[in-house]
């Protein structure tokens, strides 16, 4: 991919980070954090279901087991935004990360809400996806560290239907 093209896709992905961003100080400001955090948790969620209902027709489409090993074949994510990315590009490797990391400092509470969507969205992907496996997330550039990192593992709760962060 062209640099120029990268630099087109995140910012692409800079708009959804500030959307993101703005929609979670406007619900701390109208309802204040405690009450902000499951209603974004909620909405993050939701989110995340039906992009994953997505990946796994799109798996069907294309006769491919909803494995973790095929999520990366489905997922419907413009990979290239973090995968392209070098040092070389400048900022942080995930798009998100990058736009977010900048609120800290004058919204200490946005460290919370930044640190929520990659929990639940990534979480809930798989989850939904396989209907086997869940995931953590180990690693985390809006944590401090250096990148993100994430481990898989079978859930017996997930294949009962009990999804981390809601349920279906």
């Amino acid at each position: 991919m062209s640099t120029a093209h990268l630099q087109e896709v995140r910012l692409a992905c800079r708009q959804f980070a500030l959307l993101y961003f703005h929609f979670c100080k406007t619900l701390v400001e109208t309802l204040g954090e405690d009450a902000a955090l499951p209603v974004v948790q909620k909405a993050v969620f939701e989110l995340s279901l039906e992009r994953s209902d997505g990946s796994r027709r799109r798996a069907g489409e294309q006769g491919l087991e909803p494995t973790l090993e095929n999520f990366s074949k489905v997922n419907d994510l413009p990979v290239s935004a973090w995968e392209d990315w070098t040092p070389a590009c400048g900022g942080a490797r995930c798009p998100y990360a990058e736009q977010w990391l900048g609120y800290y400092e004058t919204y200490p509470w946005f460290k919370r809400f930044a640190s929520l969507y990659c929990d639940v969205i990534d979480t809930t992907n798989i989850e939904n996806f396989s209907r086997t496996v869940s995931h953590r997330i180990t690693k985390n550039l809006l944590w401090g560290d250096d990148e993100c990192a994430r481990e898989y593992f079978e859930s017996e709760r997930v294949k009962q239907g009990m999804f981390t962060y809601g349920s279906v």
